[in-house]
């Protein structure tokens, strides 16, 4: 048996595809030479939102592991400040510690702007000051990479866009490089879930017959798409605010690591903790994770004195997987279900009926009654033997009737409120408070009145808020004042009433506004583009703290209600900002996305005119 050297694939010793190896014999302890080297392939890594509420020191165990895996480079996908400001000193310093951040890494990084990084004129300017353009091209072993602006239009966070510089920007670029291996378009916002996008079908439609892959973050919760003859991915997050339920629900910290094969791309993802395929949630298990399948017919009553009821849930499986579910009722300190608990597989695609009667012991006032909570989980048999378990908690108990009288008179919106006299309705030390809750003293320190009413054209809001630092700043963002919210979900009641603080705007109106800071100043409305047209909202600063009177024209309930109106439901929330930097939010109702939320909560019906 002779020793001998192997030489493979051998130009030279220093060249890096050489391999020298001690053989001997014909058996060998590995599988074979063919390694899996070649050099027109690569690997790059993407970083997904840090910010939108980013959490300690997660970026910085990114940049840790990512010094380990060593990709050739690395992108982010936008969000890497917090931003929403137009203080020039703020946002230096945010870009400062992230920039601080960055040069850890052991590899290019290459910027792209998300909603927190490019968010009005001022941060623009700072960008283009620091960064250049805010969207451009680099070609790298025969592979276009195409780094977009989502935010270029400056209209507000939520308003994206391709515009027609950037789109011809796109373009030329695609017809300069018909032939390269492969296409990447990496952006912040996923364009192709919004129906206003600019020129992104366009673009679509110029990517169509290419190999191309599409690389999206922003909604925090990852999903994989096949669209266009290609994938689109949003990825979730690397420090940016989520509830972490983990991968069933595409809600992780974790590094997109993309490696570029003659195939094609193929991506890891990269949790903190492991590693996930591309397959970790699918657009159909995003679907099942977020959908509500259990439905609960509100009771509501005229009597202020009750007894004994009856609720109906309704418990629906559409998708094409069997499902069990279980229901269980916490104690009560008044309300009683006739069973606890209760167990049912529910078939694909179908529906079960649960009628739960509940009473109390003797007749009581039913706004002292607490709600009772049922607890839900349904347990799909997915593929490959995944059990995917959705959990809720909803809340059920009878519901007075509130009314939305008719005004008979007319109401001016100009933030005085004396037509209305008196306001039926409170919220303050009573009420359902979040946030900084040890920093507040009671009504003194946050409180509000509100009531509303009707006419031909209009729902008409008026609200008197009592503050004892009452803080505004015009020139400050929502986060940094006293601010107040209105919710308006005028979809029909059995829909509304089980509305869980989902889908703003589309599902129900969302209203958020700090009050003007003096006669000559602006009222800073969130969003104001995506309120109903004609909507009307004026304030007015007083004694005790600030009036406010909202118009809404009745076109848009009816448009909700999908008919003549007949009911909406409502929310208030007034965030209380002190001198002292807390935070607190009074409540009128439980927030309709917590575990306090009950079924028909806030609801009013219309009153018929009298004459």
């Amino acid at each position: 048996m002779l020793n001998f050297m192997a030489l493979i694939n051998a130009q030279k010793i220093s060249d890096f595809s050489t391999i020298i190896i001690d053989s001997t014999g014909n058996l060998h302890p590995w599988s074979d030479l063919n390694f899996n080297n070649d050099p027109d392939n690569f690997q790059f890594a993407i970083i997904p939102d840090f910010t939108g509420g980013h959490r300690p020191g997660i970026l910085e165990d990114v940049i840790r592991k990512l010094n380990i895996l060593q990709p050739e480079f690395v992108i982010s996908i936008g969000d890497m400040i917090e931003g929403y400001t137009t203080n020039e000193t703020e946002i230096h310093q945010q870009w400062s510690v992230y920039q601080g951040l960055i040069k850890d890494l052991n590899m290019p990084f290459f910027y792209i702007p998300g909603n927190h990084d490019y968010t009005n004129q001022t941060m623009s300017d700072i960008w283009k000051e620091k960064f250049g353009s805010s969207y451009y091209h680099f070609i790298y072993k025969d592979v276009l990479f195409l780094c977009l602006n989502t935010q270029e239009s400056l209209t507000g966070p939520d308003q994206v866009s391709i515009e027609e510089q950037q789109f011809n920007f796109v373009k030329k670029n695609l017809t300069d490089y018909p032939d390269v291996r492969w296409t990447f378009i990496l952006m912040h916002n996923p364009l192709w879930l919004n129906d206003k996008a600019g020129y992104w079908n366009e673009i679509e439609l110029l990517l169509k017959d290419r190999n191309h892959t599409v690389f999206a973050g922003h909604n925090h919760q990852y999903v994989k798409y096949e669209r266009n003859n290609g994938k689109y991915f949003i990825l979730a997050t690397a420090g940016g605010i989520s509830q972490l339920r983990g991968p069933d629900y595409g809600e992780f910290d974790h590094i997109a690591l993309v490696n570029m094969t003659d195939e094609g791309p193929l991506l890891a993802n990269l949790l903190l903790q492991g590693i996930c395929d591309e397959n970790v949630v699918t657009e159909e298990l995003n679907d099942i994770i977020n959908s509500q399948n259990i439905m609960i017919e509100p009771v509501f009553i005229e009597d202020a004195i009750f007894n004994h009821t009856e609720f109906v849930i309704k418990i629906t499986n559409e998708y094409n997987y069997p499902m069990w579910t279980y229901l269980t009722f916490d104690e009560n300190p008044v309300l009683r279900p006739e069973i606890m608990s209760y167990q049912k597989e529910v078939k694909a695609n179908s529906t079960e009926i649960v009628k739960m009667p509940v009473s109390t012991l003797v007749p009581v006032d039913v706004n002292r009654i607490q709600p009772l909570m049922m607890n839900t989980w349904s347990v799909y048999k997915y593929e490959n033997n995944r059990e995917i378990q959705v959990d809720s908690k909803y809340g059920i108990a009878p519901v007075k009737k509130k009314y939305c009288q008719f005004s008979s008179g007319k109401i001016w919106i100009d933030g005085v409120i004396d037509e209305w006299e008196g306001l039926a309705y409170k919220a303050g030390m009573r009420s359902p408070r979040t946030g900084d809750i040890n920093e507040y003293s009671g009504d003194y320190d946050g409180s509000y009145e509100f009531d509303v009413r009707y006419d031909l054209e209009n729902l008409y809001i008026a609200l008197s808020v009592w503050d004892d630092q009452v803080m505004l700043d015009e020139n400050q963002s929502l986060w940094s004042q006293d601010v107040m919210r209105v919710y308006l979900d005028a979809r029909p009641p059995e829909i509304s009433s089980n509305g869980r603080g989902k889908n703003q705007f589309d599902d129900f109106l969302y209203i958020s506004f700090a009050p003007a800071a003096g006669k000559k100043a602006d009222i800073n409305i969130h969003q104001k583009e995506r309120l109903p047209q004609n909507t009307v909202i004026a304030t007015k600063r007083t004694t005790a703290g600030f009036d406010v009177e909202i118009s809404i024209p009745l076109a848009y309930i009816e448009l909700k209600n999908n008919t003549d109106w007949e009911s909406f439901r409502m929310n208030f929330a007034f965030i209380d900002f002190d001198e002292n930097n807390s935070r607190t939010t009074i409540w009128w109702q439980p927030e309709w996305d917590s575990e306090t939320n009950f079924v028909g909560s806030g609801m009013f019906f219309k009153q018929p005119k009298q004459f």
